[in-house]
């Protein structure tokens, strides 16, 4: 007899943070076999079945431990070579694709945030050999709240012309496609909380451009989990057919500026340290200089600064116009809709934040 556990592929394509939770998440329904698939797979796979039999209890309340490991398996793919994601998505019912860069060239960002999703493109239809009735259902693609084609930020405009790509696709036919735009992740192994709250323990102040007062709505990565989860039931045809061609704004419950986010960082951990604010050609010129250096802890780029100027949170989805027949709604709503009894809140960042810095 099959067992549950072995009924519906989930390729997990991207190995980094937000990935950990993503397949924290789908480990929790039974039915799901999660392949994790990167470059370099194995790292993300060794932390995820060590979580499951040494996970941190202040945390299981918003990460439920993995209870089977045995579901979760690794496959070595690289998104610029599609030979490597036609044997990869062999057999899957759900590709969920994560990968993306922070900082690169503008050929960088090309290759791997736009045409690395016409790989994927590509190789579902080799896959799905029947366009109609092959076995991957469901393409779930991780954007970003500010994805824009014309943008002159690099990476807001290739996650813009990748979503293009899916919805021009898939949009009448074959693989039902969802969008999510994050605004700032948050979570154990966030790349942002996490580093300004190294950076107060040695620097005597934390910077701001422009005075912080750009807008954020940070999102708990469990909550994408959970999301995702639920967009992979590719057994529900209500969940399949009523998320086709839809773009999901994830932000939280919370919108705060920059400079709050800082200072609820030195609340969180016990730190005094003043907020200076610099303008935000400093940071342009910083940018300049550490873009040419190694990157490490102090890195900021010339893009990243660009960003800081834009607000990241959730629009009134009635606004947004349509350009490829897609349509919008938020994190909050599809979780009041889809989501468990009891399990139709976001978590807010003054919950879990406490529990891993």
């Amino acid at each position: 007899m099959t067992s549950p556990a072995s009924t519906r592929k989930v390729v997990l394509l991207g190995a980094g943070f937000l990935g950990k939770h993503i397949a924290r998440a789908l480990a929790q329904n039974p039915a799901n076999r999660i392949q994790l698939t990167s470059r370099n797979p194995k790292q993300l796979h060794h932390i995820l079945v060590s979580s499951s039999t040494a996970s941190k209890p202040e945390l299981d309340s918003f990460q439920p431990p993995i209870t089977n490991p045995t579901s979760i398996v690794q496959k070595t793919a690289d998104i610029t070579d599609k030979s490597s994601l036609v044997s990869a998505f062999k057999d899957a019912s759900v590709i969920v694709s994560l990968v993306g860069i922070l900082n690169g060239t503008k050929e960088q960002f090309d290759v791997i945030q736009w045409k690395g999703v016409q790989n994927v493109i590509s190789a579902v239809r080799e896959v799905n050999v029947n366009a109609n009735d092959g076995p991957v259902k469901k393409i779930i693609y991780v954007s970003a709240i500010g994805a824009n084609r014309y943008s002159p930020i690099d990476y807001f405009r290739t996650k813009a012309l990748a979503e293009k790509e899916l919805l021009e696709a898939f949009g009448k036919r074959g693989p039902s496609v969802t969008i999510i735009r994050p605004s700032l992740v948050f979570g154990d192994g966030d790349g942002f909380f996490k580093r300004f709250a190294t950076l107060s323990k040695f620097l005597p102040f934390l910077p701001v451009f422009g005075g912080g007062k750009s807008l954020f709505q940070p999102v708990f990565a469990g909550d994408i989990g959970r999301t995702i989860e639920i967009l992979s039931r590719t057994n529900d045809e209500s969940i399949l057919s009523g998320a086709r061609n839809l773009v999901v704004q994830a932000g939280g419950p919370d919108v705060l500026t920059y400079r709050q986010l800082m200072e609820l960082i030195l609340k969180t951990t016990g730190r005094s340290r003043p907020i200076l604010s610099l303008p935000f050609a400093i940071g342009t010129l910083q940018g300049a200089l550490l873009e040419q250096l190694p990157e490490n802890i102090l890195t900021v780029t010339r893009s990243q600064v660009e960003q800081l100027k834009l607000d990241s949170v959730v629009s009134e989805p009635s606004q947004i116009a349509s350009l490829h027949g897609e349509k919008y709604t938020t994190l909050e709503a599809f979780i009041k809709q889809y989501g468990a009894e009891g399990q139709k809140e976001l978590r807010s960042l003054n919950t879990v934040l406490p529990t891993y810095l």
